[in-house]
């Protein structure tokens, strides 16, 4: 069963895929190879080499013992999925993205006082959660640990510094004569922020936004998608050994930890083994999170399925360092719309979303453009986790502030110039 799904979303991708890289069609493909076609093909490869694991708790997810249901499950969302948003990217007209780079160039002056500016975020965040001795003694504790109370600066740094990284690679891309010394001093900023961010995502998610005016005119071939992706693993593994403190010192070490990593599959399975499907059962948990704002209290763990689910399966994890394990948008469909024949609206409603921004990506400037990546990443980020997200509401707001500052940063050029 695991073969024939693993050659079925080979097949439908390399059929039908859209020769753009960065559109919400490639997206579902790029998590299911992540999370199911990677993963298997690994796992039955170790297999059939007679693979002795190395790690202290050896093979933590046998892919043989998946139940068909997880496996066709994971199949369905990702033809629905693939199909609407394929369908929907052909259906809704275009603009070049070159007409974007040419219209538009980075204001250095203000670039440096951006820049300046969340360095002093950055190095304030850095002391209230430890300090020196707290960050560079015990990383890992002190990334989980210590950003409890700064929730909303923790989010103003991550946005700020992903927009950062943006306009610097915008910068680059646009700018006939580039300052070295403005470039350097960028770098040690974001080098900073991905430091104190958990480094593993900060990087593989600085060099998307970074490439975003290379990516917007980039052809996907087979040869760049494994180029793409070889990079990702590349980077992922350099950033996991410098997390773990340098645990996953191996090449061998590293290996088995993709296949403890992307885990989804097997925790969906779980659920389908112990709960039956609902309707609307972890719906309001985003909302439940939004009235703490206005003093509604509410337990933590029940403002995120990923959470509540831990905090069940996993409370050791939760309940001693607020760690998650993240389940797929299979749970959330299962749980919250029932039967399977009921998943198809909200696919439906979410696939007209992202297309529509996919649409408009190069109409209205430089930071719309970033604004859809983001919520590109967040799509991506979605199949692990939940549709509804109660950050969205921040992102909101965090969009609203960069469209009326955007002006600031970014000055409209004749074509010609």
């Amino acid at each position: 069963m695991i073969f024939l799904v693993v050659v079925f979303m080979l097949t439908v991708f390399l059929m039908f895929r859209n020769k753009e890289v960065l559109c919400p069609s490639n997206i579902v493909f790029g998590s299911y190879f992540l999370y199911f076609v990677f993963p298997s093909i690994l796992f039955y490869l170790l297999e059939w080499v007679g693979w002795v694991y190395v790690l202290p708790w050896g093979k933590t997810n046998d892919w043989s013992k998946l139940s068909d249901e997880a496996v066709l499950s994971f199949a369905y969302v990702f033809t629905l999925f693939f199909f609407f948003t394929r369908f929907f990217e052909v259906l809704m007209t275009q603009t070049s993205a070159q007409n974007l780079l040419q219209r538009y160039r980075v204001r250095p002056f203000m670039l440096f006082v951006v820049s300046a500016l969340i360095l002093l975020g950055a190095v304030y965040f850095f002391q209230v959660t430890g300090g020196v001795e707290a960050w560079f003694g015990n990383y890992s504790d002190t990334y989980l640990e210590n950003k409890k109370g700064y929730g909303l600066l923790n989010f103003l740094l991550i946005m700020s510094s992903n927009f950062l990284a943006y306009v610097l690679g915008y910068y680059w891309r646009t700018q006939r004569r580039v300052s070295w010394m403005l470039v350097i001093f960028v770098l040690l900023v974001l080098t900073f922020c991905a430091y104190i961010q958990g480094v593993k995502s900060r990087i593989f998610y600085f060099a998307i936004f970074f490439s975003i005016p290379w990516l917007s005119v980039m052809r996907l071939t087979l040869t760049k998608g494994a180029v793409i992706f070889l990079g990702f693993m590349l980077a992922f593994s350099f950033a996991m050994y410098f997390r773990s403190n340098g645990f996953y010192s191996t090449p061998e070490m590293l290996l088995e930890y993709f296949l403890s990593y992307f885990n989804t599959i097997f925790l969906h399975d779980m659920i389908l083994r112990d709960m039956p499907p609902d309707l609307l059962l972890t719906m309001s948990y985003p909302l439940k999170k939004w009235l703490t704002f206005v003093g509604v209290p509410s337990e933590e763990y029940l403002h995120d399925i990923s959470r509540w689910l831990t905090s069940i399966y996993y409370p050791e994890q939760w309940f001693e360092g607020s760690a998650t394990q993240q389940w797929p948008i299979e749970t959330e469909l299962y749980l919250n719309y029932g039967y399977y024949v009921f998943w198809v609206i909200p696919i439906v409603v979410y696939s007209l979303f992202i297309c529509g921004l996919y649409s408009l990506r190069y109409r209205f400037g430089p930071v719309f453009l970033f604004i859809f990546v983001c919520e590109l990443l967040f799509f991506l980020s979605m199949f692990r986790g939940s549709m509804l997200q109660w950050i969205a509401l921040f992102n909101a707001a965090f969009y609203a502030l960069l469209l009326l500052s955007s002006r600031v940063l970014f000055v409209r050029v004749n074509n010609d110039e």
